[in-house]
């Protein structure tokens, strides 16, 4: 189905609306300084070795970190919204426009991208300046950077929508975030799978949040920083189709249970959520 001109100018004006007010207040501006906090981390790990050696943690944490910037802009930070705007009446409104929730959901596909990569940006510029040995050194280096950025992006954000749709409450969305970081933290983003028991190593590559920080690591890092990796070298091919498989089904997926979100929104759904909120205060 194509979106009209019309539609796609709209979203354009609201998705820049949208950034403008949420990097000029205190929540954007509290995101920017989450990447201050992990620039001073980087600073203080930049000498030391993960396994004997075989890796510089400075590396290693600075691709994790980024992998899971841009896990949390697509994946946390969409359902969030989706949350938020189905409970304040948002969604509502703009299913009562023509094409009102197609342009709110492509304005979300123009702002996600820029969620992730305002926190990436002074994380990259600080990792040239404290990892000079570690980062890539070739425009097509950065270039594939860029590239594996938007796939990773685009694999996740369909599934923060699924997570946004899929819970009717704050407070079970809350719970999900949570398991999100338990599982970043059991898929290898922050320390060597490798060095994980067994089944730990299974149910981490069985997740897309292993696979981008592996291909994270595959293009940021050198070659003999691999030694770390299962089985010892980079899959950076695997770890591309992989996530192209989770973006493709994710694509599938959203689409339906967003609209079936949308058909079951109406003022009484709105207000029931208003009243819950005021009486439970989530």
């Amino acid at each position: 189905m194509s979106i009209p001109t019309t539609v796609l100018r709209a979203s354009l004006r609201q998705a820049r609306t949208t950034l403008l007010r949420k990097y000029t207040a205190a929540g954007g501006i509290g995101t920017i300084i989450t990447s201050v906090i992990f620039i001073a981390v980087l600073w203080f790990v930049r000498d030391l070795d993960f396994i004997d050696g075989a890796v510089m943690a400075g590396g290693f944490l600075f691709a994790g970190f980024l992998a899971f910037s841009v896990i949390a802009a697509a994946v946390i930070g969409i359902s969030a919204e989706l949350q938020t705007e189905r409970e304040d009446g948002t969604l509502l409104r703009a299913k009562a426009v023509p094409h009102g929730m197609t342009g709110h959901l492509v304005a979300k596909l123009f702002i996600t991208p820029f969620d992730a990569l305002i926190p990436v940006l002074p994380m990259v510029v600080a990792g040239v300046l404290m990892l000079p040995g570690q980062m890539p050194s070739s425009v097509a280096d950065w270039a594939l950077f860029v590239v594996l950025f938007l796939l990773s992006v685009a694999a996740m954000m369909p599934w923060g929508a699924v997570l946004g749709s899929v819970f009717k409450t704050m407070m079970g969305l809350v719970w999900s975030m949570m398991a999100i970081y338990a599982l970043a933290a059991l898929s290898g983003l922050f320390f060597p799978l490798s060095a994980m028991p067994g089944w730990l190593q299974w149910l981490g590559q069985a997740t897309p949040l292993y696979w981008i920080g592996h291909a994270f690591r595959a293009v940021l890092l050198p070659p003999e920083a691999a030694a770390a990796e299962l089985g010892g070298e980079f899959r950076l091919g695997l770890a591309l189709l992989i996530l192209l498989a989770w973006a493709v089904v994710g694509l599938i997926v959203a689409p339906v249970l967003l609209r079936r979100m949308a058909r079951r929104q109406s003022g009484s759904t709105v207000a029931a959520a208003r009243d819950r909120v005021l009486s439970k205060g989530y």
